[in-house]
């Protein structure tokens, strides 16, 4: 009986030797007749398994809330989590207010010390802010680990949006859009202000 590798062949260029162009070698194939979905940057098998990862999970949520599970298992408090947050208009009648507190401790905050107290206590529960922790190995000393502080808190993907000339469309738009998700929210908030401080934020 003969066992496959398990190797998909069907996406190698034949006509280019290995030796020669290894990575043509074994994606040439793909290369020439795939499309990447117009909805993606980019696309492939992992892409493929995250896919298919998210479906088995939604699947795995929406079996906990239609299945009515024991009270108390975890495929219960699964369904309750999905019932809350699929309940739209509570959602919309709460408004902010369920987390009213929080907001009002941020605002209330007398000075930097202690609105970095109430970022850290956030961080702690989930809430991220201007900084990011996270543990993960030294990149310099692979035995042990070190805590690991980022800066958050951008809403375009990297610092070069918030100064080349290139992207001064893009900010443009990333500010009418702010004003607009402000006016959804009911907010008095100023887009340009927003746009300010995360700029000062890129710049480090």
């Amino acid at each position: 009986m003969t066992t496959k590798s398990g190797i998909d062949l069907s996406h190698v260029d034949g006509n280019t030797r290995p030796q020669d162009d290894l990575f043509e070698h074994v994606n040439g194939q793909w290369l020439t007749e795939y499309t990447i979905p117009a909805d993606r940057a980019v696309d492939g098998a992992f892409r493929h398994l995250y896919d298919k990862a998210e479906e088995d999970v939604k699947n795995i949520i929406i079996e906990s809330a239609e299945s009515s599970p024991p009270e108390g298992t975890d495929a219960h408090r699964v369904g309750d989590i999905y019932a809350s947050f699929m309940a739209a208009d509570d959602v919309e009648a709460a408004g902010l207010t369920p987390i009213a507190s929080e907001l009002a401790e941020i605002a209330d905050a007398a000075d930097k010390v202690a609105l970095a107290a109430t970022l850290a206590r956030l961080e702690r529960t989930g809430v991220g802010g201007a900084v990011a922790m996270y543990v993960n190995t030294d990149a310099k000393d692979s035995s042990r680990y070190l805590a690991y502080f980022t800066q958050s808190g951008l809403g375009l993907p990297d610092e070069s949006y918030y100064r080349d000339d290139e992207y001064a469309e893009t900010r443009e738009k990333y500010v009418a859009h702010l004003g607009r998700m402000f006016g959804l929210a009911n907010l008095d908030y100023s887009a340009d202000t927003v746009m300010a401080l995360e700029t000062k934020l890129a710049a480090g």
